[in-house]
């Protein structure tokens, strides 16, 4: 039987959007089909003018890659032209990327929607509250960006006390950028089946999650308010820059080549790596006499800093390194651990390796 993938209605109500799909084949294994066959979106905007042809985005973009490595058909009955246009330009991110795998399948359409409208000028910025996205917001602070966080993606949808977290450090930052933010809840990451998928793409070397859909995924959920909003660009915030040689499902070989209705969207701070943003942060936060708090742990549940895993430990060295406190960035009483910081890294980096690169590749970034 061929792998087929059918959506049988999208159904938008005023802050919802729900996509039903039918599945057929070997594919059926990489969907959590127990759950039942329904992709679900949540929004805190009034969304009910959004026609079903942008609405189907966000699952499009998060099933194609399945599409794709399975030679499965996606059926869609109507799709916005601009972003199917753009379909082969950002599969060809993918295929640059992963060429042990083959990417085939394809999508067939119906009809195909123009939507014309023109632009209001209006961006909006992906923001998780971490050094990428604050890099990134303060790098178009002069636009005005609303912030876009979802709910579903680091924060599991039965985690409400860290959702409640994230929510109130996200008023938080908006109340002190005088800024705009809209939540969006979706089971973008629980519909489908993660550990099978991982052994689907096992020959990358890479994870589902990591290698082949946060980006994309991220990005489709953005297309409705895009359209809504009439935005100009959406901005995602770089992990890595072109000297890291890593591969990863947000990359500008791939969210650059996204667009829909009348929006673009970009891969933003690209040129910077990890320590430069940090030192972009600090000197902002000094020079305009702020106080933020940097949300970077993905180890924890409860939304907050665990101060105890890798990434967290990178960046508190990293503030260190620009002659600020930790404690000032949302890492509390950290000061006086640094010395068993530094320690456990040491005894780490003694355990896998005892070569001084790649004790700078690893804790530099």
């Amino acid at each position: 039987m061929k792998n087929r993938i059918s959506i049988n209605s999208v159904i938008i109500n005023q802050h919802s959007i729900e996509v039903c799909y039918l599945i057929e084949g070997n594919c059926c294994k990489y969907f959590n089909i127990e759950k039942g066959n329904t992709f679900r979106i949540e929004y805190n905007e009034n969304i009910e003018r959004v026609p079903k042809n942008i609405a189907v985005i966000p699952f499009i973009v998060n099933v194609l890659p399945i599409v794709w490595l399975t030679d499965a058909i996606l059926e869609v009955e109507e799709l916005d032209r601009t972003f199917y246009n753009s379909i082969n330009r950002f599969k060809q991110g993918y295929i640059d990327m992963y060429p042990m795998l083959n990417f085939k399948g394809s999508i067939e359409v119906k009809c195909l929607i123009e939507n014309n409208e023109e632009p209001t000028g209006k961006v909006a910025v992906f923001f998780s509250g971490g050094v990428d996205a604050f890099a990134s917001l303060i790098a178009h602070i002069d636009e005005s960006p609303i912030l876009l966080t979802l709910w579903g993606s680091d924060i599991k949808i039965e985690d409400q006390l860290g959702w409640n977290n994230v929510r109130k450090h996200v008023d938080e930052t908006a109340i002190m950028f005088g800024l705009e933010k809209i939540y969006i809840k979706t089971n973008f990451r629980t519909f489908i089946n993660e550990g099978m998928l991982n052994l689907l793409v096992v020959q990358s070397g890479d994870s589902w999650w990591h290698g082949f859909q946060h980006g994309i995924g991220l990005i489709g959920h953005a297309a409705p308010l895009a359209f809504n909003l009439k935005l100009k660009t959406v901005y995602i915030a770089s992990s890595y820059t072109k000297d890291d040689d890593v591969t990863c499902a947000s990359s500008p070989t791939i969210d650059n080549n996204v667009e829909y209705a009348c929006c673009k969207v970009v891969h933003d701070q690209y040129e910077f790596h990890r320590q430069e943003k940090i030192t972009h942060i600090c000197n902002y936060i000094k020079k305009n006499h702020k106080k933020i708090v940097l949300r970077v742990c993905w180890q924890s549940s409860g939304g907050e800093n665990c101060c105890n895993c890798e990434k967290c430990y990178r960046t508190i060295f990293g503030i260190i390194a620009e002659g600020e406190s930790p404690s000032q960035y949302g890492f509390k009483n950290v000061e006086n651990k640094i010395g068993t910081i530094g320690s456990r890294i040491q005894k780490k980096i003694n355990n896998e390796s005892n070569d001084l690169y790649t004790l700078l590749a690893r804790y530099s970034r």
